[in-house]
Formats: structure tokens, C-alpha cells, sequence
């Protein structure tokens, strides 16, 4: 039944588009009713849409959406760069909403455009007290080293709907660099009783996650303990290499283990690769080439993990392990989540 209105509701609104072929609120309408009904979509149809009105008559709403979508967007219509260049266009209109100032500030601090994110998440700020925003603002501030302004909007995110604890981790972090080591030590133990009791099993903060922050208050015994909580197995070994020091460091054996399996099981990708298995097929040559001299270089840097950790602990960039609240529906229009009609 469900099926069947949306259907009737598609048909309505495309037969009012065909009569109003230049209505870009038609459009965009249209376009959205598929975005939130993908079994309905044959064709990229909602992308396409947005693509029209965008073009047709570019106005705050018809760029901020398209904008969003390439942000948002699934496989091909995802795009950070297109994004961003849509954006700056909508951002030269000044909206009088602080959603195009919100998407800009997320795109910005995406791309590591610390300052220039601030300026654009401040504005948004202003218009709008929302926790994401402040999150964020927490985060763009650490990034640049302003720590002390950091921990105002992270305290301040931590103390709405932080579901998912992002702005108190966040919080933890900065409060490291402060050197307010007894604060982040008292975040860090809330959260390993959390993942160790096994009170609450979240998705964003795990046991490396925690790790990491007793890691940085040079626990290395918890933090260790930490990591036993998490299925080292299908961790990769190249990323966060505070996590493969670790093992190392405690149970060399089971260190050893892991770079053989890891170095084995990407020695099997490359045969793989080179044979045409089904899972590369789709891919052109070019891409092959890139992904064989890729995992190459992943094995060499495996190989010489062990002899890295010899010389002691490996260099980490704090910077990498905010956590981001990505914007959430900021579509114009979407009657899913009751949104702004238009930029007002």
C-alpha cells in the first residue's frame, strides 16, 4: 500500500513538472520524494533533478541541495570536490540560513581547511545553537591549536544528546593537550568501564578508541587491555600504528603472527589482481597497475614494522582521531526530517 502511494505521488509530481517544466521547487520536491524512496529510482533520477533546478535557476536552495547530495551522495554521486565548488557558489548568495554556512564549515574541515572552516561554522553557530555545529567548531579549533577555545564548544556539545560520545572523547583529546591529564584520565576510565563491563556497546567509541587515549596518558598496560577488547584480526595493521606497537611491545609472538598473515593475505590479492579475478574485472588497467604498486608498498611497510617499533614508539598525528558529526539532512524542502522550505 505504503508502495503504491509513493508511486501515485511520483506520477502527481512529475505530470505537474511536465506542465511547469521551470519549476525548480517542483524539482526539487520531486527529486527528494526519490532520494527518500531509492527503490523507486532507475536512473539517478533524484541527482538528476537537482542537476536540473541547479542549472535551470541557481538560487540559495537549488545549489545548498546539490551541494549536500554530491556530500552526501552514494558511489558516483558522491563527490567532496564538486561539493565544495557548488557551496562557494551558494555561500556568494548570502543565505540567510545557517544551513549552507553548516554544510560549508563540514566541507571545509573535510578538507582540512582548519580556519577557514571556523569562520564559516561561527556564522552558522550564530544563526543556530546546535550540538553537531559545536562539535565541530571543537574540533576545527583543536585542529589549529587553539585548545582552550576547543574545550568551551566541546564541553558545550558534550552536554547535549552526545550519543554516540564523540564531543566527550573530542574533549578527552583536548584536554591532553591542555596537559588536564587528571580530566581526560577520568573521561578515559568512564569509557573503558563502558567497553571492558561491557555496560553499553557503542559503535563510534571502541576499545582501540579507548586504547588511544590511555595510550596518549602513557598507560600502555590499559591501554593494551583496551585493545584485547576489539577483534585484532580484521584490523589492518597500517593505520592508527599505535595499536600494532602495542602488540608488539606485549606479545611479540602474536605481533609476528599478524604481519605474516596480513603480508600472506595481500600477496593472494595480488594474485588475484593479476589473474582477473572476478572481484577486479570491472576494473581498467590503469586501476590494477595502482592497486598491485599499492599493496606492494603496503608490504614493504609491513615488513618493516618490527624494525620501526625497535627504535621506539611511532609518530602519530593527534589531528587525525577527532571525531566528526557529519551535518545530518540539511536538504531544503525534506519533509522527512522538517526541514526549512527554503532558505528564510
Amino acid at each position: 500500500l505504503k508502495m503504491v502511494k509513493i508511486e501515485e505521488k511520483l506520477k502527481r509530481l512529475e505530470k505537474a513538472l511536465a506542465e511547469n517544466p521551470t519549476d525548480t521547487n517542483l524539482m526539487n520536491e520531486l527529486a527528494l520524494e526519490y532520494f527518500l524512496n531509492p527503490k523507486s529510482l532507475q536512473d539517478n533520477e533524484d541527482i538528476k533533478l537537482l542537476e536540473k533546478a541547479y542549472q535551470t535557476n541557481k538560487t540559495v536552495k537549488s545549489t545548498h541541495n546539490l551541494a549536500w547530495f554530491y556530500y552526501e551522495g552514494y558511489g558516483e554521486n558522491s563527490s567532496i570536490e564538486r561539493a565544495m565548488e557548488i557551496q562557494q557558489e551558494c555561500i556568494s548568495m548570502n543565505p540567510k540560513s545557517y544551513y549552507p554556512y553548516h554544510l560549508y564549515g563540514v566541507l571545509l574541515l573535510i578538507n582540512d581547511q582548519n580556519s577557514e572552516a571556523i569562520k564559516y561554522l561561527e556564522i552558522a553557530y550564530l544563526k543556530e545553537k546546535c550540538r553537531d555545529i559545536a562539535n565541530d567548531l571543537g574540533v576545527a579549533y583543536a585542529k589549529s591549536r587553539n585548545f582552550e577555545i576547543a574545550k568551551d564548544y566541546l564541553m558545550a556539545a558534550a552536554k547535549v544528546n552526545d550519543i554516540e560520545y564523540k564531543s566527550k572523547y573530542n574533549l578527552a583529546i583536548t584536554k591532553i593537550q591542555l596537559n588536564e591529564k587528571e580530566d581526560a584520565l577520568t573521561i578515559a576510565e568512564e569509557f573503558k568501564k563502558l567497553i571492558i563491563d561491557g555496560v553499553d556497546n557503542f559503535d563510534t567509541i571502541d576499545g582501540f578508541s579507548v586504547a588511544y587515549l590511555y595510550y596518549l596518558l602513557d598507560d600502555q598496560d590499559t591501554a593494551y587491555a583496551c585493545c584485547k577488547t576489539c577483534d585484532g584480526h580484521n584490523y589492518d595493521l597500517l593505520s592508527w600504528e599505535f595499536i600494532p606497537y602495542l602488540i608488539y611491545k606485549n606479545d611479540i609472538q602474536l605481533f609476528q603472527k599478524l604481519i605474516v598473515s596480513k603480508i600472506e593475505k595481500k600477496k593472494t590479492w595480488i594474485k588475484e589482481n593479476k589473474d582477473n579475478h572476478e572481484y577486479w574485472k570491472d576494473d581498467t588497467e590503469e586501476e590494477k597497475q595502482q592497486e598491485l604498486a599499492e599493496y606492494e608498498s603496503e608490504i614493504t611497510r609491513l615488513r618493516n614494522l618490527e624494525a620501526e617499533f625497535a627504535l621506539g614508539k611511532p609518530n602519530i598525528d593527534i589531528n587525525d582521531s577527532y571525531f566528526l558529526e557529519y551535518c545530518g539532512c540539511l536538504l531544503f524542502g525534506c519533509p522527512e526530517h522538517n526541514n526549512l522550505e527554503d532558505d528564510e
